[in-house]
């Protein structure tokens, strides 16, 4: 997603949660401060859409209850008081769900990500890439983490490789002939069928 501006104001859960629920525009919540997403632009979206496509495809069959999640769903980073909106997330099985301080169930912030995917664009580039996968890295559970660029063929995926001794190894891809590997759920998606889908933009 693309960030817009930060409100100065400080809100609660309960405010942030109230106000979102009727706002057209989405925010990530940062302990308090807002942080206003726009939209993305049609390369970005199409890669997106093309990319939990086909994850859903391989996972209802084989990899339930794993569930793949688009960026209508949060996820509550306790540790850091934030609530975030992932362009893809993949439970770690059946989603689980925030209960608010009021001990309400929300079924639209889970709290067990698995994998997050990010889409990158060039205002929040350096944020995915450098607090944002330390952030998630503090959800307990989370395994894997991919990044992907959506006008040019590149891929990095973080993989938690030794969770006793909190060891992460990452790949990067830049080819088209090459699989993107997600480790923690033993499948592959081929770059050339994500990006694929490119071609026809640059028509």
């Amino acid at each position: 997603m693309i960030t817009a501006k930060t409100t100065k104001k400080l809100y609660t859960i309960a405010e942030y949660l109230e106000m979102e629920d009727r706002s057209e525009v989405r925010h990530e919540f940062q302990n308090g401060n807002l942080l206003e997403m726009a939209g993305g632009i049609v390369p970005h979206n199409v890669i997106k859409l093309r990319l939990g496509g086909k994850l859903d495809q391989i996972l209802e069959p084989e990899k339930w209850p794993h569930m793949v999640l688009n960026s209508d769903t949060k996820v509550r980073i306790e540790a850091a008081n934030r609530f975030v909106y992932p362009d893809l997330t993949i439970s770690d099985g059946t989603p689980e769900y925030y209960t608010t301080p009021e001990g309400k169930t929300r079924r639209d912030i889970i709290t067990n990500p698995l994998v997050i995917i990010e889409v990158l664009s060039n205002d929040t580039r350096q944020y995915d890439k450098g607090e944002k996968y330390e952030l998630y890295c503090s959800v307990p559970g989370f395994s894997e983490y991919i990044l992907i660029e959506p006008e040019t063929i590149w891929a990095k995926s973080y993989y938690l490789q030794d969770p006793d001794n909190n060891l992460w190894r990452h790949d990067t891809l830049t080819e088209r002939t090459e699989t993107l590997r997600i480790r923690s759920l033993d499948i592959g998606i081929s770059l050339d069928s994500i990006y694929s889908v490119l071609d026809k933009l640059q028509k």
